[in-house]
Formats: C-alpha cells, structure tokens, sequence
C-alpha cells in the first residue's frame, strides 16, 4: 500500500481522475524512452563510444518497447481494430497505392532511365523523390476514383 501511495497509484472513484493520472504515467514513459534514445543516438552513433557505455540506455529502451508491445497485444489495442469499416478501407487504399507507386518507382527508375534503384547526387534525390510523390498522388487518385465509382456502382 505504501508503494501506491508513494507514486501516487491510488484508487480513485472519478474516471476523469484515473484518465489523467494513467495520461501522466505514459507521457513520463514516453519521455524516458525518448531520452534513452536520444543517449544512444550521441553516445553510440555520434560520440562513437564502445557499447559498454550505453548499453543501459539501450536495455530501457527494448524494455519499453517489448512492455507496450505485449501491453498493446493483450489489450487488443491496434489501429485495425479501433478503426470503423471506412477509415479501414481507406488505409487499405493508402497503403495499396503506395505498394504500387514503390513499383511503378522502381520500373520507371530500371526500364525507362536505365539508372539504378538508389539516385546518386542531390540532383538525382530530388527529381526520384518528386517523381515519387507524383506517382503517388495519382496511383491514389485512380484508387480512390475506381473505388468510388464501384461503390456508387453497387449502391444503383
């Protein structure tokens, strides 16, 4: 009991109460982890120091994500169940128009520049990176398009 009260875990009958303090534990969560990675990132990355000097940092952080892992897992917390039949159909549509401008990408870059996948100098990022974005907006514009005239479609 005293370590409730110590760290202020109580039992309140308010659930606006319990929300706020449960918002508090995981924001202060969430910092810690934040900060152990950004002490892996200077230290490990930048700093170049051996593994030893970090290698706490780094156990806080797997910890942190393997708890909110099972946490999120046993709880049954994902986006695909929390999200209602057309926000589910719209990320569907999102993520094949991106699988298929990635390909589209890829062909454009292999077959009709005859260049490799990865563009070399700033030049060449910028031009594949708005190609892509290109791609993109008008893979999902059909998809988008080609869904709601079948929607329309099946509804006459």
């Amino acid at each position: 009991m005293k370590f409730k009260e110590f760290f202020r875990i109580t039992e309140y009958d308010d659930e606006r109460v319990k929300t706020l303090e449960y918002k508090a534990y995981a924001e202060a969560g969430f910092i810690i982890a934040i900060l152990s990675l950004i002490d892996i990132l200077i230290r490990g990355i930048f700093l170049d120091r051996p593994f030893t000097e970090w290698i706490m940092s780094f156990i806080i952080l797997i910890i942190y994500i393997v708890y909110i892992g099972i946490r999120q897992y046993t709880m049954n917390i994902s986006k695909e169940n929390l999200l209602e039949e057309e926000e589910k159909k719209k990320k569907h549509i999102e993520e094949a128009s991106i699988f298929i401008s990635i390909v589209l990408y890829m062909l454009w870059r292999k077959v009709i520049k005859g260049e490799n996948f990865i563009p070399s100098g700033l030049n060449s990022w910028v031009q594949s990176i708005s190609i892509l974005i290109v791609i993109i907006i008008v893979t999902y514009a059909i998809a988008y398009l080609l869904i709601k005239r079948l929607q329309t479609s099946n509804d006459d």
